[in-house]
């Protein structure tokens, strides 16, 4: 028998769709709000989730500790480096 993609992807359309829903508004927000990122959390990770600000630290690590920490997964979790130059990391 085939596989299904829902059987591939390991979730239904509808949930992808939602997740997929998340991550667009945490990029928006990310986008909209760098200068504000900037002047806040300078050279610092932050974590997002449902478009929220949930955590910050000057290592990525400590952001994973802090996200674990609150109960926020990581793998759930749009993380961002805030560099003040004009190189962009997402993980």
């Amino acid at each position: 028998m085939g596989r299904t993609a829902e059987t591939a992807l390991g979730a239904s359309a509808q949930q992808i769709h939602r997740e997929l829903r998340k991550f667009s508004r945490a990029a928006k927000l990310l986008s909209s709000k760098r200068a504000r990122l900037i002047n806040t959390h300078p050279r610092e990770w932050v974590g997002l989730f449902n478009g929220k600000l949930c955590a910050t630290d000057k290592s990525f690590n400590g952001l994973v500790r802090k996200l674990k920490a609150k109960g926020y997964s990581p793998k759930d979790t749009i993380i961002r480096y805030i560099d003040t130059s004009e190189r962009k990391l997402i993980l």
